[in-house]
This record gives C-alpha cells, structure tokens and sequence, in this order.
C-alpha cells in the first residue's frame, strides 16, 4: 500500500450481520468511520452523540436505516438512562464501543481543578458507568466492548497527564471487567489508535503539535480512522473470540518511538 493511503477492508462482507451495536461519540471523527463500517458489515448501529446534527450525517452515511442516533451527553446521569432504555431489551448488545472522549494539551502545572475532573469525568468516569449500565444488554447474547484510548498509556504523553491518568483507568477496569465477565461471554479490549485527524483533534492541536506527534511515529504518518474503524469491527467478530483484556496499539510504533516532548 502506498504510504499514508487509505487502507483496503480486510472483514468479509456481511460477517456483522444480525449484531447490534452502540457507539458513542459517533457524530465525527472515529466514532462516525466506525459506525460506518460496523453498518456496512451488517449490524445495526446505535451512534450516541451531543449534537443531532452531525449525528444524522453520520447516518446518512451508511446504509440505509442501518444506523440510528441517539442524541445525549454520557456524561449526564439521566442521559445515559435514556440512551440505555433506548435499546430494545429484546435485541440485546454484540458490540459497544466506547469512542466518546476528549482532552486538551497542557503541562500538569497547568491543568486546573476543573480541567482535570472535566477529562476524568468524561474518559472515565462516563465510559465505566454507560458500561456498567449496559451489563444485561451485553449478557444476552455475549457481547464485545472497545474502548478507544490513546497511545502511551502505558508510557506517558508530555501535555496530556489528564486524559492518560484517565485512559489508564480505563484500561484497569477493562482488565477487571474482562475476568469478572468472561463468564457471560463478554469480552472487553481497548485500542489506542496513533494520531488521527479528526476534527476534535485539529482544533485541540496547533499545527506544530500535529508536527511534531508525526515526527514521533516511526511509521511516519497518521492513522487513517478507517483503519481504526476496521480493528474495532475484527475486535467485534467472532474471529476475535480468544482476544480480551487487550490492549492493542494502532499507532504505527509511536509507543515504542522516541517519545513526545511537547511541553
């Protein structure tokens, strides 16, 4: 493939059919390519977002009638009950995807009281609680979490301290989740794609960031949210069936990479 095209999808067409699944912050950016592409293999797709707007271009995307919105704030406790009972009890849940998220890049001096539990509060703290919340939908029939994070998790990100204390607890309870639940034939993986160009993205990062995060990829480019998109839909198959617990790095070797000094 020539560098930096977008990649060729790899999953057999329709291998999705007959699964239902909901993923959040799926009005742009990630979210939208992989509501996209979960539709496209077969399965009917819940996209949960704030804004009604991109949320129905997102599915004017996709075939039709095979993406539905749901327009709520994770973060709020009565919209997440909406968002829960808006699923049809007798479908139950194949795949979540917890996609919704989002930060700003400062130093750790800098980041305020309210800048910090802001972070937490989305990343963490409303991802553990919608996926709690969905317990009985996902029990049904089995079921596959992703939780999208970030890449340095494990290592760190100069400007980042909120969102990779946050992302780090997600994987901690995704670890947890994953033996608690095995039993129910839930599995539960995150995937930390590298830099990706989303709108949310570009207007959190200067150009020189986004310079500079790119320079620190051994492979030498972003990652195209199609390829995101395509890892989330094999996490969600059943030829992913023995893959729980995971973490998995979609970020061209940035984890291994020289690193980011950024502040």
């Amino acid at each position: 493939m020539t560098k930096g095209a977008t990649p060729s999808p790899v999953l057999a067409a329709g291998c999705l059919i007959n699964h239902h699944a909901l993923v959040t912050g799926g009005g742009s950016g990630i979210g939208r390519a992989i509501a996209v592409r979960l539709a496209e293999l077969g399965a009917t797709v819940r996209i949960v977002g704030r804004h009604a707007a991109a949320l129905e271009e997102t599915c004017a995307m996709g075939p039709k009638d095979r993406i539905l919105a749901i327009q709520g704030d994770i973060r709020q406790e009565q919209d997440r009950h909406r968002i829960i009972n808006a699923l049809p009890v007798t479908d139950g849940l194949d795949i979540l995807v917890n996609n919704a998220g989002g930060q700003f890049y400062a130093a750790a001096r800098d980041i305020s009281d309210r800048g910090w539990d802001s972070v937490i509060d989305l990343n963490l703290n409303a991802t553990f609680k919608l996926t709690r919340g969905l317990f009985d939908h996902l029990a049904q029939r089995g079921g596959s979490v992703v939780n999208i994070s970030l890449s340095g998790t494990e290592r760190g990100t100069s400007g980042l301290a909120h969102s990779i204390a946050a992302r780090a607890g997600v994987l901690g309870f995704s670890r947890t989740l994953a033996l608690e639940w095995a039993k129910h034939d839930i599995r539960i993986n995150c995937l930390s794609p590298g830099t990706v160009l989303s709108p949310a993205f570009v207007s959190a990062a200067t150009p020189e960031t986004v310079e500079r995060l790119i320079s620190a990829t051994p492979a030498g480019r972003t990652t195209h949210p199609e390829e995101v998109a395509e890892m989330v839909a094999f996490l969600a198959s059943s030829s992913a069936a023995m893959l729980t617990g995971q973490i998995f790095m979609l970020d061209g070797g940035a984890h291994i990479g020289p690193g980011l000094g950024m502040i």
